[in-house]
């Protein structure tokens, strides 16, 4: 008997390529396939807060941007992400505001009235703000002279944004002042004994903040000499920072890195580069070498933005408001920087002095990644001359050719074509943008664009992103209706399947869109065009709910499951809300979440034992009860009774009700969204009734003209000359007779007017 084998087996094919992550690389300022170094761990380090002022939109953009990729690593790609942040607590930015800072409150704090000298005093700030050459001073005519300052203001003449993006912040600041330091002389004068109250000097410092402040920064920085000072204000600031991610749903960092707390390895990390020949010391100073590590066949400076290396503005920007220019080229960067009186100090083998900006990122990231890490990110504006200066100080340390595998840069955010920024002051504030807004619908509008353009901001894009929200959440909602409806019945067997065409129709579809979801995340994380495909899965998924008497519930919680898993990928649900995205309704509030059957259901046996009470009482009415008082109660419970316990009614067309367990807050949300939606539609329809009626009005009074009298007003005697018994014009003014083509255009005019003075006549009766 011959041996018994199996048949061959045959390889499946796929059609189509299979489509692979690929991201946005600033290396290559192309997408490239994202590689790993090491299997599927992901070593990310990513560009935190500067803590000197409260977090913006614009930082929202960012950090809820790599907070959105860093979740579809991790939960949709199933990368192993370790994600370092830093914070950094010493720049020149939080040094000059913090010591201004405390020196405008240490000096209102002790000026308890107002008097003609702190009024000079002010006064004489404001005079050299507006003299300052760099700032209002050379808009003045003559330049400098503070005189001619009415004059700039009267004259609206103003520079371009472009130009000068902060000359409106400077005019604003000066002009608050100046209006200020009127008001605060006019009490002196009307003062017996020329002093104001405290609440009078109080007022002119806050007025005066912004050309005060730094006026006795100036004058004092010398005298602060207490770090805390520094780290206190900073502190405060980081911790805001994180009660504003906390709030937007923001993941917290896996590892966190402070500068204050790294200045032992910093200085490390500079001795390294020094001992590599691309650093030098000068008066306390250490710079790096740029034009030697750029000559180097081994290195290339500006790797991400080449274009930008001989941009001297950008440069200088980058080396901070106190630096020293004593470097060897105009190219060279402050590794670390000598500290003045008032500036805070470590000790070093240089001599007293604090790490220059770009050096912070790359010792810290360094310590924890070592010499070549996976991704590095922040926001656009910083790949040159920041990231630039990273990579170079970084490969001249570790002497490598490729310290970032992976450059991601986030799009800025505009306000009005603007960028928004901390130093413009054109910015709303995380804080004000949750008290209009959810954290949901923020983060939406920017699921809505690519992650790497600039986004607009308007009003639109936040009401495009309320519209989504509404849509899923109440997809899922009426989803999990459902489905707890059916479960709440015995199964029967009906002796036919469940399977029909609608559920064949419905599971392509969504198979469908599953796949084009797929390619866009795989496409540089386009969740914009996952959205959308998320938009048409609940439209169609709606449309089948809507036309299928009885359906398929594990068909529904397929494609609910998929929604609600996007949705917390995505951080529009916090991690812990149950499957069907939502958060689940507060037990514990109505008994509490562990109690007994009493205490759980007591609430809701009590409101339908209260309702049997007023049905009864309707009942026993000696006049007898109307469907109207009845329906009322009905409404009552629905609308009020239950809304308490976190428990909504929809009506159905066949007379049931849907029960949905949703919180009373959202209820609440949705009741009044649809009575707004209901009065606009109202209002809107009064509107094109009263339009319309204007329209009848304009023809009733155009219908009051009789026919045979609409040719012979004085517009038509300019015109014609004869006219039939009709009254229909014959010949123009000049005796020539009337074409037969403009004759019929008469006639049907005519025509016109006969209906008109018909319908015009009728009105009268």
């Amino acid at each position: 008997m011959g041996s018994i084998s199996q048949p061959e087996w045959i390889k499946p094919i796929q059609p189509d390529p299979v489509p692979v992550l690929k991201v946005n690389n600033t290396m290559t300022h192309s997408k490239t396939e994202f590689i790993p170094a090491s299997g599927k761990q992901v070593n990310w380090y990513t560009c935190g807060p500067t803590v000197y002022d409260k977090s913006h939109l614009g930082h929202a953009r960012n950090y809820i941007s790599f907070d959105i990729i860093r979740r579809i690593m991790e939960d949709y790609f199933n990368y192993d992400v370790n994600y370092i942040m830093n914070v950094t607590d010493i720049d020149d930015k939080i040094i000059i505001t913090a010591r201004s800072n405390y020196l405008f409150e240490s000096k209102k704090a002790s000026t308890l009235t107002l008097t003609p000298q702190v009024v000079g005093h002010i006064e004489s700030a404001w005079r050299q703000y507006v003299s300052d050459p760099k700032k209002l001073g050379k808009y003045l005519a003559p330049e400098g002279n503070v005189d001619a300052f009415d004059a700039l203001v009267a004259s609206g003449i103003a520079p371009s944004f472009n130009d000068e993006p902060k000359f409106a912040m400077w005019l604003k600041a000066a002009s608050r002042a100046k209006t200020a330091i009127i008001n605060a002389k006019s009490i002196l004068r009307k003062s017996k004994d020329t002093t104001g109250s405290k609440a009078d000097v109080d007022f002119l410092f806050q007025e005066s903040k912004d050309i005060y402040a730094p006026a006795l920064d100036k004058e004092l920085k010398h005298t602060v000499t207490d770090h805390k000072v520094f780290r206190d204000f900073a502190f405060h600031w980081e911790r805001e920072f994180f009660k504003d991610m906390d709030a937007l749903n923001v993941r917290r960092p896996d590892v966190l890195t402070r500068v204050s707390e790294y200045v032992p390895e910093i200085i490390s990390f500079v001795e390294g580069i020094i001992k590599n020949g691309y650093a030098y010391e000068n008066k306390g100073s250490v710079y790096f070498d740029t034009p030697l590590f750029d000559k180097d066949p081994h290195h290339h400076y500006a790797k991400l933005e080449p274009w930008s290396a001989s941009n001297m503005k950008l440069v200088q920007e980058g080396e901070g408001d106190l630096s020293t220019d004593f470097g060897r080229t105009k190219a060279d960067f402050a590794l670390w920087k000598s500290s003045k009186p008032g500036e805070p100090a470590w000790d070093s083998p240089w001599g007293p002095g604090r790490p220059g900006w770009h050096i912070e990122c790359s010792a810290m990231a360094s310590d924890v990644l070592g010499e070549n890490m996976d991704i590095h990110s922040g926001g656009s504006d910083l790949a040159f001359p920041h990231h630039d200066n990273e990579l170079a100080q970084s490969e001249a340390h570790f002497n490598c050719k490729q310290w970032v595998n992976y450059f991601l840069h986030s799009g800025h955010l505009h306000v009005e074509g603007q960028k928004m920024s901390k130093s413009l002051k054109n910015f709303t504030s995380i804080a004000e943008a949750l008290e209009q807004n959810t954290a949901a619908q923020i983060r939406i509008m920017f699921l809505l664009h690519r992650w790497d353009s600039v986004l607009d901001y308007r009003q639109s894009s936040l009401q495009e992103a309320r519209v989504f929200e509404s849509a899923v959440n109440k997809f899922l909602i009426n989803v999990k209706s459902v489905v707890q409806e059916s479960r709440s019945k015995e199964e029967e067997l009906t002796g036919s399947h469940s399977f029909r065409k609608d559920e064949k129709t419905i599971l392509e579809i969504f198979q469908k869109k599953q796949a084009e979801i797929h390619a866009a995340l795989c496409d540089n994380f386009d969740t914009a065009t996952a959205m959308l495909a998320i938009r048409e899965i609940i439209s169609s998924t709606n449309t089948y709910l809507k036309q299928t008497k009885k359906p398929t519930v594990s068909l529904l919680l397929k494609v609910s499951k998929y929604v609600s898993k996007l949705m917390r990928t995505f951080g529009v649900y916090k991690d812990e809300n149950s499957e069907f995205g939502l958060a689940a309704s507060s037990v514990a509030a109505n008994g509490g979440s562990s109690g007994s059957v009493e205490e759980i259901a007591g609430p809701y046996v009590r409101l339908i034992a209260s309702f049997r009470d007023r049905v009864r009482e309707l009942a026993r009415k000696s006049d007898g009860t109307s469907g109207h008082e009845l329906l009322q109660l009905s409404d009552l419970v629905r609308d009020v009774e239950l809304v308490d316990l976190n428990v909504a009614l929809d009506d159905r067309e066949d007379g049931t009700a849907l029960v949905k367990f949703i919180d009373r807050e959202t209820i609440i949300r949705q009741r009044e969204e649809k009575k707004e939606a209901a009065a606009q539609a109202a209002a809107e329809k009064e509107k094109k009734k009263a339009e319309l009626a204007a329209i009848e009005a304009e023809r009733l009074a155009k219908g009051k003209i009789a026919p045979s009298e609409m040719f012979k007003d004085a517009a038509g005697r300019k015109l014609y000359s004869a006219w039939d018994d009709k009254g229909i014009p014959t010949r123009k003014v000049d005796g020539e007779e009337i074409s037969k083509g403009s004759a019929k255009k008469l006639v049907k005019l005519y025509e016109a007017q006969v209906k008109l003075h018909e319908k015009y006549l009728a009105s009268q009766k």
